[in-house]
């Protein structure tokens, strides 16, 4: 990155309140103090000051300054840190950082694909990104982070010979994605599933399947879709009217030739795509990930990648953690899957629990499940139902709207002693040794908040 001060004003709408245009040139932008490199002269980063619920950036300007940053945003008439940096005044230094974000993507002549949906968001961005890694430089999102702050970081990371960014967009309500697409401006939209997840800010699944379409408001008019072809909604009147001005593809069953689980680590694909035979291995176990890897093979097939450069994607993919992890530890054998939650992946990932033929015990795990909001007791009686006929062997409920898990799973079941319930992780801990013995295949599973890596940690260690 390098760019003038005169630029940075042009792109955020603002105006210098202190300093020269000449006084900085930007080379990076964070919002956070102890992340910023160094300046090298007048060349380093700019400070973006961001306002939370419980915290103001404006209050680390001065840090900011001493920690490098040649220049800030502000939306507060202040006096110049010392030492003295530019500083430039904003209406929204939140705003702010999509606008810059929106004036850097604009600049490099790059292909962008965007991914959205209720689940498998971060898994299929992995995949595309390591997929299009094979024939050009691609750059991805930063972890997670998919919301109006992450994606600007994300697209900031830019060199000028980058070819492909792959940018993950998540929403809690309606209009977030449109802000996202706008400023990520993508040449191909991918949508994985329409599910439950954030159902409560949504009357229902037709509302969330409004707000992920919106991912086509600021996608190139001569962009391409690439949709679940196997789900009902997406291939519905609804999506329709939405993309109906787009190219349009919507892998699914038809393009599955084959498939081959390998137990509870890999699984063996074979997708005819366009004609061609693409033959590679996920190495994520379930049913769910098939349907994610076709979704990234197919965005390979219209960005002109070859079979052979697909399948190589897949061999140097690295998985996210705490996605269908395997790990073993004092004699048991767990499942971490603890980095999130929604009734659809609780259901594939009991699956994941079921692939492998054994003897052993098999336990599941199970947290709250949030933002289900005015279905959320329905939803997690429902997926105890769905365990208690799954064949498990253990149910371990956790958390206070697991509670209607253990309930639904006694409902269905004869064996009530075969179903467990904590109102916490501490209550669970205290008990864990009495319950869970060597040889034992356990799912770890919850909702992020509900923070059950600590379960995972304190059952290997």
């Amino acid at each position: 990155m390098r760019l003038s001060m005169e630029a940075i004003i042009t792109a955020c709408k603002g105006t210098l309140l202190c300093g020269n245009p000449d006084d900085a040139i930007i080379t990076a932008i964070g919002i956070d103090t102890r992340t910023l490199t160094p300046a090298q002269g007048k060349e380093g980063p700019l400070f973006v000051p961001i306002r939370g619920e419980r915290f103001d950036g404006h209050d680390y300007i001065q840090q900011a300054a001493a920690s490098g940053a040649v220049c800030a945003l502000t939306e507060k008439n202040i006096s110049p840190p010392s030492p003295a940096i530019p500083l430039i005044q904003v209406p929204s230094t939140r705003q702010a950082l999509l606008d810059l974000a929106a004036y850097y993507r604009r600049i490099h002549d790059i292909k962008v694909v965007a991914v959205t949906g209720s689940a498998g968001k971060t898994t299929t961005k992995e995949m595309m990104a390591s997929i299009l890694s094979q024939r050009y430089k691609t750059k991805k999102t930063l972890g997670n982070f998919n919301n109006d702050i992450g994606l600007p970081l994300s697209i900031f990371q830019l060199e000028a010979d980058d070819k492909v960014l792959v940018l993950e967009m998540g929403m809690n309500h309606a209009n977030e994605i449109t802000t996202l697409s706008k400023v990520g401006a993508p040449d191909i939209a991918v949508i994985t599933h329409i599910g439950d997840a954030h159902i409560e800010n949504f009357a229902n699944r037709e509302g969330i399947l409004h707000a992920k379409l919106e991912i086509v408001d600021g996608l190139h008019p001569q962009g391409i879709i690439i949709f679940n072809g196997d789900d009902p909604l997406l291939t519905g009147p609804i999506a329709d009217i939405k993309v109906k001005s787009f190219r349009q593809r919507y892998p699914g069953a038809a393009n599955i030739i084959h498939t081959q689980p390998r137990g509870m680590t890999e699984t063996r694909c074979h997708f005819r795509i366009d004609g061609q035979d693409i033959h590679l291995t996920v190495p994520l176990p379930g049913n769910h990930m098939v349907m994610n890897a076709l979704l990234a093979a197919s965005v390979g097939i219209e960005m002109g990648l070859t079979p052979s450069e697909i399948a190589q994607g897949f061999d140097a993919l690295e998985v996210p953690g705490g996605r269908l992890s395997i790990l073993h530890g004092q004699g048991m054998t767990i499942i971490n899957d603890a980095y999130n939650a929604n009734p659809a992946s609780m259901r594939e990932a009991i699956k994941v629990l079921l692939l492998e033929e054994t003897k052993s015990r098999r336990v599941c795990i199970l947290g709250d499940m949030n933002e289900l909001g005015h279905v959320s007791e329905a939803r997690h009686r429902e997926l105890g139902v769905y365990a208690a006929s799954s064949g498990i062997d253990l149910l371990v409920a956790i958390g206070p709207m697991a509670r209607h898990i253990h309930k639904g799973y006694q409902s269905a079941s004869e064996g009530a002693f075969s179903a467990l319930y904590f109102p916490d992780i501490a209550a669970f801990m205290q008990q864990w040794r009495n319950l869970l013995f060597p040889g034992d295949i356990i799912l770890v599973k919850a909702s992020r908040g509900m923070a059950f890596e600590n379960i995972v940690e304190g059952l290997i260690s």
